[in-house]
Order: C-alpha cells, then sequence, then structure tokens
C-alpha cells in the first residue's frame, strides 16, 4: 500500500470520541458547524459503515467518512466525505486515507467505493481519476441543492459520481494515468477555488460552459476516458 510522504497514522473510528473527533475535523475543514452530525458518524459506525482519522503525532489532520449502500446492482461503499486541514494538503495525506478506506472495502468483500466530487476542481479530478484511477459513472445537476458552507456557499452543486473498483484486483487497488488521446475533451479552470474567490461572474460562467458539455457528453452516450495532461477530461464513445 502507498503511503503518505509524511509520518501519518491512519486508524479506523471507533469510539464516540472518535467519531466526534472526525466530525471537528471535517467542521474545522469545511468552515461549517456540522457538516457531519457526529451523531450520524456514531449511527454509521454502529451499523457497520466506515469512518477514519489520519493523525500527525497525536494531532488529527484528516478525515473520512463513508456508509454502506448499492450502485448499478453492486455492495459499494459510498464515500462522503474526505478532508485534510489547510496546512497538511499536497502532503499525500488524502491519498493515504483513501488507500486506508480501500483496503478496509477490500476486507469485506465490497465490490467498490464511490464518492461525488465537482468537475470543475482540477485538482480533484486529477486525484480521483489520474492517482486512484477511478472511473466516472454519472453526472448529476444541483445533486445536493444549495450548500452552506465555507466551500460551496452560493454555487451550483454539480457533480460527478465516481467508480474506484475493489473486487477483482487481487488485493492491490487500482491506479491511473493521464489519458493521451481522445475525441474531444472538455476543460478545466486551472484554479476555480481562486477563481471563486477572485471573480464569481468568471466563475459561474465555466460552470455554465461545462454543464453544457457534460449534457452533450452524456447525451451522445459517450463517457469520460480520464484526464489529460492538461487537466481536460477526454471524452470517447462508450
Amino acid at each position: 500500500m502507498r503511503t503518505s510522504v509524511l509520518p501519518v497514522r491512519i486508524t479506523t473510528a471507533q469510539s464516540r470520541g472518535e467519531c466526534e473527533q472526525a466530525g471537528a475535523l471535517f467542521d474545522r475543514v469545511w468552515a461549517m458547524r456540522g457538516m457531519v452530525p457526529s451523531e450520524v458518524i456514531i449511527a454509521t459506525v454502529h451499523a457497520g459503515g466506515y469512518a477514519s482519522l489520519a493523525w500527525l503525532g497525536d494531532q488529527v489532520v484528516g478525515a473520512s467518512w463513508g456508509f454502506l449502500g448499492a450502485h448499478h446492482d453492486e455492495h459499494t461503499l459510498h464515500s462522503h466525505v474526505t478532508g485534510v486541514v489547510a496546512d497538511h494538503n499536497s502532503c499525500g495525506i488524502g491519498e493515504a486515507l483513501k488507500q486506508h478506506q480501500w483496503l478496509w472495502a477490500y476486507e469485506r468483500g465490497i465490490a467498490a467505493i464511490t464518492w461525488s466530487f465537482d468537475p470543475l476542481v482540477r485538482r480533484n479530478a486529477y486525484f480521483n481519476l489520474v492517482k486512484l484511477g477511478a472511473r466516472v459513472t454519472d453526472y448529476h445537476e444541483d445533486f445536493y441543492g444549495s450548500i452552506d458552507d465555507g466551500l460551496n456557499q452560493g454555487e451550483h452543486t454539480d457533480r460527478l459520481l465516481v467508480r474506484w473498483a475493489v473486487a477483482g484486483c487481487d488485493g492491490v487497488a487500482p491506479v491511473g494515468k493521464h489519458v493521451a488521446q481522445a475525441e474531444w475533451s472538455i476543460t478545466t479552470p486551472a484554479d476555480i477555488e481562486a477563481l471563486r474567490r477572485n471573480d464569481r461572474a468568471a466563475a459561474a460562467q465555466w460552470r455554465i460552459a461545462q454543464r453544457a458539455d457534460l449534457r452533450r457528453m452524456f447525451a451522445s452516450n459517450q463517457t469520460i476516458a480520464g484526464v489529460m495532461s492538461d487537466g481536460s477530461y477526454a471524452v470517447v464513445s462508450a
């Protein structure tokens, strides 16, 4: 299993206190209160779902939470949220959390892990499709409706849903790579998060343009094969 560049330790959350630490971490990352209520995390863990903490020494710097589900007639773990504090972004902690989650699912005979992400966020597209090797399965416009947190407030919550294979992988998590060729591509902004802070009108235009491209793609029975080296989505026939 690949590890973080930092001496991070990943543990499953089991006690009420550990579940509360996960909830507090999500609130810190998403700049809101009750992003995932602690009682929901506690109930999920009690019912057999997943929650984990990333530790640097005795400090919690990341967390992940997901619940059991079914998608396209297979048993899945839906990874609803994974977050890392800003001071430790881009240090491999997010990948360590996902690798721990993958192994947890593998040990329980779960077919795949699913989650959603904002298709405008290029760094997340790279992480999900290139680094982890997940595959896009669905697209939903305004999936969550309006979210009043520090990251999504005032934004349309369009999301791509991805599937990360677990079953049939012989105990080794998939990896991806950049796609070299495509029939056409869907562009992404270099840094939509900075654009939202500095030019909300321009950020909104990106959403409109990308939504039109994604509608066209799914209506034409095409799919996203992955991410190209310029950060755009590679579109091919399904």
